[in-house]
């Protein structure tokens, strides 16, 4: 009984792995600046409704709609530059209800191109895509 109990547990790790790692990829092709939590878009950048803003100072990137209604900050241990680097960073976002926030959030960066970075936390399930404007 112990036995079949350890091999549930092993398959269902595998199969929690598995999923993380196709939410991760997918994550990884879409081009916009956007936060996805936990497999939900909590927000998007809209070019002709929204406003992009970075800080090197601050090491902090704000998306914002016009309005303020909706938005995402983060602020960096220090600004993502390479393809593999851990960093860690406070975020906080608006939902339709509340404003929440994340801190010691632990990211990754897992793609690079240009002037956008795409950083993924495993742990918070959390995928952020920023442009580091100069």
């Amino acid at each position: 009984m112990r036995r079949l109990a350890i091999i549930l547990l092993l398959s269902l790790l595998a199969l929690t792995g598995c999923q993380d790692e196709r939410q991760r990829a997918a994550f990884c092709e879409n081009e916009g600046v956007r936060l996805l939590v936990g497999g939900s878009i909590a927000f998007s950048y809209e070019p002709n409704t929204c406003q992009l803003a970075f800080s090197r100072d601050r090491q902090e990137f704000r998306a914002f709609t016009d309005s303020m209604s909706d938005f995402f900050v983060a602020t960096f241990s220090r600004v993502p530059t390479t393809l593999g680097q851990r960093l860690t960073a406070s975020l906080t976002w608006t939902t339709e209800r509340e404003v929440l926030t994340r801190k010691n959030l632990t990211l990754e960066v897992v793609r690079l191109e240009g002037d956008m970075v795409w950083l993924w936390s495993d742990a918070g399930r959390i995928g952020l895509t920023v442009r580091i404007l100069e």
